[in-house]
């Protein structure tokens, strides 16, 4: 059984909420805005662009 490990990256904490700025649009939203991705080898982490830009 293989673990998998999460990697959040994240650019404010803003009232008890994870923030990333959009490199494609430049919006500071919530992280949920962005949703995640299996990079294959166990790792997930955070899409770069928000939901809108992809």
């Amino acid at each position: 059984m293989s673990e998998e490990h999460v990697t959040i990256n994240m650019d404010a904490y803003d009232n008890g909420k994870v923030m990333r700025e959009c490199p494609h649009c430049g919006e500071l939203k919530p992280i949920e805005e962005f949703g995640f991705r299996d990079m294959g080898d166990g790792e997930i982490r955070n899409q770069s662009w928000c939901i809108d830009c992809r």
